[in-house]
């Protein structure tokens, strides 16, 4: 059985490409002990999108680059794991960051259950709403 010892950061760019980020973020934190989200915006931006979008998160990139980013949670936060789910424009960048394992997004939604925003049907609502059992 796989160990929820992990932590797990998120590019902003892989979560644009979930249809239900807040969802996916809401899924990864019972099986994780550590998410956060980092950025190679700047971090004024990074904070504003998080923040306007709801999102929970233990930790953000900040002023710094994802590497660096990467290198210091991996000081903060003991776990047996680390993963970052990124798309192709970061997938280089887990290479110089010891002990981090580099996941695309399309992957971690394959694995997770999570629906991409490329799967979503001409038929569905955007965004995404949910029925309720009343519907």
């Amino acid at each position: 059985m796989p160990s929820n010892d992990l932590t797990l950061a998120i590019s902003l760019r892989a979560l644009d490409e979930l249809a239900r980020p807040s969802r996916a973020l809401e899924d990864a934190a019972r099986w994780t002990s550590h998410l956060g989200i980092v950025s190679s915006e700047p971090s004024f931006i990074e904070r504003r999108r998080v923040r306007e979008a709801g999102y929970e998160q233990e930790f953000l990139s900040g002023p710094r680059s994802i590497e660096e980013a990467l290198t210091s949670v991996r000081t903060h936060f003991d776990t047996a794991r680390y993963v970052f789910v990124g798309t192709d424009e970061t997938s280089e960048v887990v290479a110089r960051v010891p002990d981090w394992t580099y996941q695309s997004v399309t992957d971690a939604a394959a694995a997770a259950g999570w629906r991409l925003t490329s799967t979503i049907d001409a038929d569905e609502e955007w965004p995404y709403r949910e029925k309720t059992r009343f519907e």
